[in-house]
């Protein structure tokens, strides 16, 4: 035996002892290990204490090197090998790391020991002993082995190596794209409500870290400076989607639009206060349109591509080895198919005037998208409803036109609308939402009443009002007045055709079953409860305030701006002039446009300006 042979035992020893310095305190007092060191105290047991039983028995394979290494020549090389591990590893967790230099002194110590113990080794063999000598003689053996074994039972080995191919590609596929990994269950109906999934389809459902990434990606194309919040996407509790997101795992991690996207609401008594969530009420801010293109011009941007989309993944996220490939090649192309697949399929908005904040167009998606219609230029945009309160509207005809009573019906079909099919949806899921709003009250009003006005408004109310609008009355929830005689926009009752109602009715796949859709010549007479967070009035969202919709249609704003969740209490509704509101991200409501007119529903405005004011202040209380 050489003297590079004894210092390299010696040295194997030495990394021995190295290894017990730290897998003693690891196993028997992880809190004070991390404490000396600097790591987080979150690293302490049982993670150090699996480190400490790891690295006794690193230490037990380096013991037969350290007694005889001219004996276990391989084994020796082995233990020089695994030193160059971990520097790999200790590289990576620098690299990837908020505490990289606690691991700096780790690395230089393994560093050292691979190149003493590599060069000492290395000197002191033969040359038929050192690592390029050893390589070529093993794989000189396991080609002859293996050409043996071919010779004896090539076509087994090749239909068993085959088969473990096949099943670890299949195994693959099946977690990365297949199996569903059920997401913890919300402890309230009304967190179910805003961040649980529903079941949409594949192709409605954005990639987790892809909809992370985008805002990062293409900051040119959002409307200000921001992330999701710009298109009015809504945040609280620290949760990393905001309400109306919902996160669903088949395989890889997805993002999904539930209610809560369209059907939650945001107020603020002045533009310095905290932004007030209101569950169930209409989405004033959701700017749905604008979301949807954001993500279709991006995807169609040339520097969308799967490098560039997985250098932005790589720099938020930490994927595993397989997860990536999956992510690269096809998770990723998918989603981008998918996104420009969407956006050739609603080429038809561009046809139509813009909706803006707290506006869609409800059953254009479903004849063109969903049921293959041919684009019959209608507009259907509408303003997003609010959804509180279902148990007195079971059997009421809504959806503006009055075209559903059955409100499973009407649910599922707003479901369908954005991606959701048959064998995708959740109803589980679905039937705990429906169930909590009927329910869900409508918050009360929260600024102060004149009592003397209310009492002076409430027989106006009944006078004007009521027998239209109140809970109880034979009115309420039908269709009862003439489109000519109501005055309003029709667009969004022509845009809902006798065709698209058949379409329905033929449609009989459970859980969906949509026989109760029906064509009518008006609007209906919707209840009035909430009223105060319902702005802006009318179907299509084309008068302000309550004072506004009290006036003739001549005197009410042609042009105003929506946007914006600071809230007038006078006049009852969101403030929608001023320098602020004609910036990026805010939208200027033209009437004058198709399927924008404020024309109509003239009931209330022969009051006197006196008498408008205490109906007003009646109509906070409902």
């Amino acid at each position: 035996m050489n003297a590079y042979i004894r210092w390299f035992q010696r040295f194997i020893w030495l990394g021995i002892a190295m290894n017990m310095v730290f897998a003693l305190p690891a196993l028997f007092a992880p809190a004070l290990l991390t404490a000396v060191v600097g790591l987080p105290p979150v690293l302490s047991d049982p993670w150090l204490e699996n480190t400490g039983m790891l690295l006794v028995g690193i230490s037990l394979f380096y013991m037969p090197s350290g007694c005889n290494a001219p004996r276990f020549v391989v084994h020796s090389w082995l233990c020089v090998l695994s030193r160059l591990i971990a520097v790999a590893f200790w590289i990576y967790l620098i690299d990837t790391s908020n505490q990289s230099q606690v691991f700096v002194p780790m690395l230089m110590g393994d560093l050292g020991m691979f190149l003493v113990l590599g060069i000492l080794l290395y000197l002191g063999s033969a040359p038929a002993n050192r690592p390029w000598a050893l390589l070529c003689a093993g794989l000189r053996a396991l080609r002859e082995h293996w050409a043996a074994c071919w010779a004896r039972h090539g076509f087994r080995v090749g239909v068993l190596v085959s088969l473990l191919v096949l099943g670890f590609v299949g195994y693959q596929t099946w977690v990365n794209m297949l199996r569903e990994v059920p997401q913890p269950p919300e402890a309230s109906d009304e967190d179910h409500f805003k961040y649980a999934a529903i079941g949409l389809g594949i192709e409605a459902r954005i990639p987790y870290y892809l909809f992370a990434v985008l805002p990062q990606m293409c900051p040119e194309k959002l409307p200000r400076p921001g992330g999701y919040e710009v298109f009015g996407f809504l945040y609280e509790n620290g949760r990393d989607l905001p309400v109306g997101m919902a996160k669903r795992q088949l395989g890889y991690p997805t993002v999904e639009p539930n209610c809560a996207l369209c059907h939650t609401g945001a107020y603020r008594a002045s533009a310095s206060d905290v932004s007030q969530v209101v569950p169930t009420a209409p989405a004033n801010l959701m700017q749905l349109q604008a979301f949807q293109w954001f993500a279709y011009d991006c995807a169609s941007d040339p520097k969308f591509t799967v490098d560039a989309v997985m250098n932005a993944i790589n720099a938020k996220f930490q994927l595993g080895f397989i997860e990536r490939l999956y992510n690269r090649y096809l998770i990723i192309p998918m989603a981008k198919g998918a996104l420009l697949k969407q956006k050739q399929a609603y080429a038809w908005q561009k046809l139509r005037p813009q909706q803006g904040p707290g506006r869609t167009d409800t059953f254009n998606p479903t004849k063109m998208v969903v049921f293959g219609f041919p684009d019959d230029s209608t507009i259907g945009t509408v303003d997003l409803p609010q959804i509180w309160n279902q148990k007195p509207r079971e059997s009421m005809y809504l959806h503006w036109d009055g075209n559903n009573n059955q409100i499973r019906e009407r649910n599922y079909a707003a479901a369908m609308a954005v991606g959701a099919t048959p064998q995708s949806v959740l109803p589980q899921s679905f039937n705990r939402v429906t169930n909590w709003l009927l329910g869900h009250k409508p918050p009360a009003w929260p600024f102060a009443l004149d009592q003397a006005k209310v009492a002076q408004g409430k027989p106006l109310w009944e006078a004007n009002c009521a027998g239209c609008h109140d809970f109880g009355k034979a009115d309420t929830g039908q269709v009862t007045t003439d489109i000519q005689a109501l005055g309003t926009d029709p667009h969004r009752l022509d845009s809902f055709t006798t065709g698209l109602v058949q379409a329905f009715h033929g449609f009989k796949k459970p859980p969906f079953d949509f026989g109760a859709y029906r064509k009518t010549q008006s609007y209906s007479n919707t209840p009035t409860d909430g009223i105060w967070l319902r702005a802006p009035y009318l179907h299509n969202g084309s008068v302000p305030s309550l004072w506004d919709l009290l006036q003739a249609p001549e005197l009410r704003p042609q042009v105003f701006f929506t946007g914006s969740d600071v809230y007038d209490p006078q006049k009852v509704g969101f403030i929608t002039s001023g320098p602020t509101l004609q910036g990026p991200g805010y939208f200027k409501y033209d009437t004058h446009l198709e399927g924008n007119s404020n024309s109509g529903h003239l009931y209330g405005t022969q009051l006197s300006a006196e008498q408008k004011w205490q109906l007003i202040e009646y109509m906070k209380t409902l």
